[in-house]
């Protein structure tokens, strides 16, 4: 089982979309950074849960560029990140 999750990082005001095997460690990883959890979903089949993560940020990457650098996020995932100012999380969850 997958994890697909929407963070949020009061932090750096950004939103991050990913995902995570069911043991949650990806995500842990992230939380000791600071980043919140504001949704996530249940995927049985990884592939699933990768393709509606690529469609997510393919279209969130014609109208915004990823928001944070690599050195902001040593934990990895810094490419799906987005500027919270510019994107709403109600609007983000029912993308």
């Amino acid at each position: 089982m997958t994890l697909l999750y929407i963070l949020y990082s009061p932090v750096h005001r950004a939103i991050k979309i990913g995902i995570s095997s069911i043991d949650g460690k990806r995500f842990a990883a992230h939380k000791t950074k600071g980043w919140l959890l504001v949704s996530y979903w249940h995927f049985f089949e990884r592939d699933k849960a990768r393709a509606v993560e690529s469609l997510v940020i393919q279209t969130l990457k014609k109208k915004h560029n990823p928001f944070l650098s690599k050195q902001d996020m040593p934990q990895g995932g810094y490419t799906e990140t987005f500027d919270a100012s510019a994107i709403s999380k109600k609007g983000l969850i029912r993308m």
